[in-house]
Parts: structure tokens; C-alpha cells; sequence
């Protein structure tokens, strides 16, 4: 479940896991740029499906009160599987419109969900969605 956002209009800290569905009627029709926005994150949670990564974790400005976000930041944790289909990897490298992609291995998820996804720009504390996959 995806709580109330805080007086700054971020999530409060933390992973806050959510299916796809929510995060779209949450974060996802408040504008035509929010529209597509959610499009192109529905893409890529099929692409990261096929692909067999473990998590997918979206920040940024997509999951706050921000009317236009720039984009969706979002950060894929492959596993010892990953990728069980090429064809899919091959687009999630080639990435997709309005989406910020980072993939990567264990340690690199663990530090941008602690260290990088956690703060702002001016080191205030905010939260993240993982998209229940």
C-alpha cells in the first residue's frame, strides 16, 4: 500500500511495495505527461518480468506531489537468472521514453535504495515504491 504523502509531497521514508495498478492510479493520470509516463512503466514491468529480475524500485519526481515529473527513475535488481530472456534485456538496455533505468547487481541496489533513492537533492528524507513484480 502506497501511504500519504508528507507536507514536502514525498512518500514518507522507506520501500513502500505496491502492484502496478495502484502506483498508476496514485501516481499516474493526474496529467497527459503523467499518463504517459505510467505507459512507459508499464513496458518496462513487462520487459523486467520477461528479463527475470528480482525487484524494481521507481523514484523521483513520478512518485511525488510534482504536477510534470521529469521522468521516472527507476532501478532493476538482476538476479542469478537474470536474464532468462535476451530479447528483453536487450530492450530494458536499449531503454524506453520517459523512464531513467539503472541496472544492476545486489550491491549496487542495496547502496541506491540506502544512500541514493532515500534523500533529495537537499538531504531530506523521502520514500520509493517497489512494484510488486
Amino acid at each position: 500500500m502506497i501511504p500519504p504523502l508528507d507536507e514536502n509531497g514525498y512518500l514518507p521514508p522507506g520501500v513502500h511495495r505496491a502492484r502496478f495498478e495502484e502506483v498508476a492510479a496514485r501516481f499516474g493520470w493526474q496529467s497527459d505527461l503523467r499518463r504517459v509516463e505510467a505507459e512507459s512503466l508499464g513496458w518496462l514491468i513487462e520487459l523486467v518480468r520477461k528479463a527475470g529480475a528480482e525487484r524494481l524500485i521507481i523514484n523521483g519526481s513520478f512518485v511525488t506531489a510534482k504536477p510534470e515529473p521529469n521522468d521516472v527513475d527507476c532501478l532493476v535488481l538482476t538476479g542469478p537468472g537474470f536474464p532468462r530472456d535476451a530479447a528483453a534485456e536487450s530492450q530494458l538496455l536499449a531503454g524506453l521514453p520517459f523512464l531513467e533505468i539503472q541496472i544492476v547487481a545486489r550491491k549496487a541496489f542495496d547502496v541506491f535504495v540506502r544512500e541514493v533513492f532515500s534523500l533529495d537533492r537537499d538531504d531530506v528524507p523521502k520514500g520509493m515504491v517497489e512494484v510488486i513484480l
